[in-house]
């Protein structure tokens, strides 16, 4: 597999997004008042996002 820009980009944005998304899930576990939906959603945009710039 060729390693190419967009896929190592794309890897980086998919990590991050699952962690911002695992940050929301634990802070709303944890019953914190926040932005836990925003951060979910957010998180889950980023992982999309690189998921998208990985396979193309």
């Amino acid at each position: 597999m060729l390693f190419t820009p967009y896929v190592l980009l794309g890897i980086v944005f998919a990590t991050i997004g699952l962690f911002v998304a695992f940050m929301g899930l634990d802070a709303m576990r944890r019953g914190r008042l926040g932005k836990n939906r925003t951060l979910i959603v957010s998180g889950l945009i980023l992982a999309a996002l690189g998921i998208v710039l990985g396979i193309t």
